[in-house]
């Protein structure tokens, strides 16, 4: 990937091969970077000492004997594509005060990749650089750190089920009598011209996948299939353990990372309603349940957070909840709540729910799950049955 990133720069001209040192243990790497006409080394406290943008590209593993080697006082600007080390981190290690975080994927080998950024201490100036650098390799998008496992659980490990799918339409051209090259070249075209439809059109996936399916035809046979196979959820449930294998690397052992699932239910909406939030860490549960008279179900689910939230005794804990209320998750993820703040609350309901809320928000580091509900999800099925109990008991049941 350093590779790909040194090359990137030196074409799209970001800077000149003399304004650029690589620094490697390996001799065979550093005469390839060396053919570039950049500058070589193997002295990483020199390197740390004589550049304004300090790049890691090295193994997660290999950081914290590194980081303590080159730890100064005027540390550069640091832009690190390490897996799993944060910000917090990479400042403590480093003793740095500017750094951009960068999750990018294989495909910028290609000059095709998605890169996501975020930055600590950096000026709108300073960030152009890290910007220019990995727009070079493909499409860029700045986040919250706070999303970056979900960020490497859908483009930066991405690419890896994409080629499966592709693996899978492959063989299946193959039963049907095409060459691998012919099945090949006819799933990437397919491939790549479905992606430039979602891309282009107005339309959501639904209807595209609608447009392609004539009743009684051919593709309803697969698309149906498909469905009943659960294909989506499938795929969904994958990229939610590659999320949470990532929440584990990003924070260090012995940091116990709680997964909280919450529900809410009212009777009439408004009317008689309960929440429960349901969390476990390190092999122990707690239930959070309780209900309100006159109330909602948004309350109620909102409700189901906040005292789930409450119940923890340690502050900053990392915390993964999973609700299937998209009132409370879009809230969050589609950054709601910036635009209701931005005016002044106008219009918005629960405003005393939302303003405790983000008092929570700040003191825990908190992931929101979307879940699908009364589903076949386990635990969103208990939350929803003790709700419902905590409705009966307003009601008088």
């Amino acid at each position: 990937m350093s590779s790909a990133i040194t090359k990137g720069i030196l074409t799209s001209g970001v800077v000149s091969p003399e304004e650029i040192i690589v620094s490697d243990l390996s001799d065979e790497k550093l005469a390839a970077a060396a053919i570039l006409g950049v500058h070589t080394t193997k002295d990483n406290v020199q390197l740390a000492a004589s550049v304004e943008y300090l790049l890691f590209a090295v193994k997660p593993q290999s950081f914290p004997e590194i980081g303590a080697l080159i730890k100064r006082a005027d540390f550069p600007k640091v832009i690190s594509i390490m897996a799993g080390i944060t910000t917090a981190t990479l400042r403590q290690t480093l003793g740095a005060d500017k750094i951009c975080r960068v999750m990018p994927n294989t495909p910028c080998m290609i000059a095709s990749g998605m890169s996501a950024l975020t930055f600590v201490g950096y000026d709108e100036e300073a960030k152009e650089f890290p910007r220019s650098v990995f727009a070079s390799l493909g499409d860029v998008i700045e986040l919250e750190e706070s999303k970056f496992d979900a960020v490497t659980s859908v483009s930066g490990s991405g690419p890896a089920y994409a080629y499966m799918f592709a693996q899978g339409m492959i063989k299946g051209g193959m039963n049907g009598g095409l060459t691998y090259d012919e099945a090949k070249k006819l799933t990437l075209a397919t491939l790549m011209g479905g992606a430039r439809m979602i891309d282009l059109s107005d339309k959501d996936i639904d209807s595209l996948i609608d447009a392609v399916c004539s009743k009684g035809g051919t593709t309803i046979q697969a698309v149906a299939y498909y469905k009943i196979a659960g294909l989506v959820d499938i795929i969904a449930e994958g990229v939610d353990r590659c999320r949470a294998r990532s929440v584990e690397m990003s924070h260090p052992s012995g940091e116990t990372v709680v997964t909280m699932y919450t529900d809410g239910a009212c009777s009439g909406n408004p009317g008689p309603g309960g929440y429960c939030a349901i969390l476990s860490a390190g092999g122990l549960e707690k239930v959070v349940s309780g209900g309100e008279k006159e109330t909602t179900n948004n309350r109620m689910e909102l409700l189901a957070v906040i005292r789930g939230l409450e119940s923890l005794k340690k502050p900053h804990s990392v915390v993964e909840v999973h609700s299937d209320s998209a009132y409370v998750v879009n809230a969050v993820n589609n950054d709601w709540i910036k635009g209701w703040q931005a005016r002044r609350w106008e219009n918005v309901k629960n405003v005393d729910l939302w303003k405790t809320f983000l008092q929570l928000l700040s003191i825990h580091d908190v992931r929101f799950i979307k879940v699908k509900g009364h589903s076949d999800n386990e635990m969103n099925n208990r939350c929803d049955e003790i709700a419902r109990e905590e409705v009966k008991k307003q009601m008088g049941e």
